[in-house]
């Protein structure tokens, strides 16, 4: 699971978000590792539920609350996402940890967020919401990189009798990432009859 200085920064952004009562969700390594996936991980990702006339006001608040922008402007535009980009320096550490706050924009993000879960993470207090599991595989599928493809291949591996396959294969379809969805279930049961792709 993540280390103090990961979990000092959670802690933080999380109780910023909730005092701004943003709807938000755990979406990177720390939610891959929830999902019995433990592997390292740098830095905080989380989906949020922000309205764009809601921005000016949550940029404001953050930036007041000790996160600092690492751009200028602060939202990164990629494509249809759009990523706000922050560090945090907990206290006495001396060393930034580096949050993004991807908001959510589609129908897919707003449906993502509403089947979050809430979990208790070791070293929080309260509890924290994840991406489901079959979103958080979407996300990864969608991100495309070998570290994403290989992370939504082992959270089909070990999370296989808990899926909603027909939700999973829906969203993949309406993605377009049915070969990739697949591509990471063969990657996940290699030795499986033919057939037996995504259940």
């Amino acid at each position: 699971m993540a280390g103090e200085l990961l979990l000092a920064t959670l802690r933080r952004v999380w109780a910023a978000l909730k005092a701004l009562d943003v709807d938000a969700a755990l979406m990177g390594g720390i939610a891959v590792a929830a999902w019995q996936h433990l592997r390292n991980t740098r830095d905080v990702d989380l989906l949020v539920g922000v309205r764009a006339t809601d921005e000016p006001q949550f940029l404001e608040q953050l930036n007041a609350a000790g996160f600092k922008f690492l751009r200028d402007p602060p939202v990164l535009v990629l494509g249809d996402s759009r990523i706000l980009q922050l560090s945090y320096e907990p206290p006495g550490r001396f060393l930034d940890v580096r949050i993004d706050l991807f908001f959510a924009e589609s129908e897919f993000h707003h449906s993502a967020l509403k089947r979050r879960i809430e979990i208790t993470l070791p070293g929080i207090d309260e509890p924290t919401s994840i991406l489901s599991c079959e979103d958080l595989i979407l996300f990864k599928l969608l991100a495309g990189r070998l570290l994403d493809k290989s992370d939504a291949a082992y959270l089909v591996r070990f999370n296989k009798d808990d899926l909603d396959l027909e939700y999973l294969r829906r969203w993949a379809a309406r993605l377009s990432l049915d070969d990739e969805l697949t591509l990471a279930w063969n990657e996940a049961f290699p030795d499986a009859p033919p057939g037996e792709a995504c259940g």
